[in-house]
């Protein structure tokens, strides 16, 4: 449930989660002000997806297994090929901060975002071992994007990281720090075409995140829409050898397709399928750690919610539920109910 108070100039959002258990806080617990029309404040825990770039279609909207979910190492769709750097929900850790997003003139948007995880009384919490200079060069974001009219939007981030113990061989660990580089180009300019493309580096290298994503969805007419989804994972490890893994110079990469289509009384079909390799499920070549992963189902609109059904199926063992010998071709059928006031 979200709960939302908005005025000209300042108003909150607090959204209360139950995930069929005892009822907690969500993404959003905020205070947002606006000083002057050209920037806007955000105090507290913010999931406001300013600049995300999504790839969200398929499997994405039901139980996500295989190539669809972090059980293979997949990155959410939710900020696929440009993450929303000024999130400051941090996932499971309670992260609170501050984000401030400004548009100083029409298309230009400029933002930070500033984890500061915060204690009841406003504090700095003691054990993040954290100084307030650290958190600006080691934990801050900051964004930049650009849309241009007809043609489409540039989008850039630097986030900057906690530092790293490195252990080079034989010799004694040494702190380093890490920043990563993110650009994305959201193209518009075609009718009924979104194309995303999306690349972030880690400048420590043995960080070893190297990333180029794509996403492009194409509305055939009005029935029809075709989604198509390509990940990489640059220069990656292989730890096949354990004795001798290769530290460097292996491709991840993940490809998918799918389709909606929409029928008259409220009926919706999909269909999705992807495969995923090895090296960017688990970062290694060895047999059975690809995955297919295939779905399709049937959806019932309704004016306040939707019902649907659908089967879904991912090779080696790439499902929620134990396998024998994780060579299993595992499935499912999931049931979907969804309600909204």
């Amino acid at each position: 449930m979200s709960v939302r108070g908005n005025s000209d100039n300042i108003g909150f959002a607090l959204d209360i989660h139950s995930n069929a258990k005892e009822l907690g806080q969500g993404d959003n617990a905020y205070i947002w002000a606006k000083p002057i029309e050209q920037v806007t404040v955000y105090m507290g825990r913010t999931d406001v997806n300013v600049l995300r770039g999504d790839a969200c279609f398929g499997l994405w909207g039901w139980d996500r297994i295989g190539a669809v979910s972090w059980k293979c190492n997949v990155r959410d769709q939710e900020g696929w090929t440009f993450w929303d750097y000024l999130d400051n929900h941090g996932g499971d850790n309670d992260q609170t901060g501050i984000s401030v997003v400004a548009t100083p003139i029409e298309g230009l948007t400029l933002g930070v975002g500033i984890p500061l995880t915060l204690t009841h009384d406003g504090e700095i919490a003691k054990d993040n071992k954290k100084t307030l200079t650290g958190v600006y060069t080691h934990g801050a974001a900051y964004v930049g994007a650009y849309a241009i009219e007809g043609v489409g939007t540039i989008k850039a981030a630097v986030q900057t990281l906690p530092k790293k113990n490195i252990a080079p061989e034989g010799k004694p660990a040494d702190e380093k720090s890490n920043t990563e580089i993110a650009a994305a180009f959201d193209l518009t300019a075609v009718e009924n075409l979104f194309v995303s493309l999306g690349a972030r580096i880690q400048t420590l290298k043995e960080a070893n995140t190297r990333d180029i994503n794509a996403y492009a969805r194409y509305g055939v007419n009005e029935a029809l829409t075709v989604h198509a989804i390509v990940g990489t994972k640059l220069n990656a490890k292989d730890t096949k050898d354990e004795k001798d893994p290769k530290k460097d110079g292996q491709f991840g990469f993940l490809f998918g397709a799918g389709i909606d289509y929409n029928l008259d009384g409220g009926i919706g079909l999909f269909a999705d399928v992807r495969y995923s390799n090895g090296i960017y499920n688990f970062g290694t070549s060895a047999d059975n750690k690809d995955c297919l992963t295939l779905g399709a189902g049937v959806t019932k609109g309704f004016s306040n919610g939707v019902i649907g059904v659908a089967f879904e199926g991912a090779t080696n063992s790439n499902s929620w539920y134990p396998q024998k010998d994780g060579k299993q071709f595992a499935w499912e059928i999931p049931v979907k109910f969804e309600y909204w006031f």
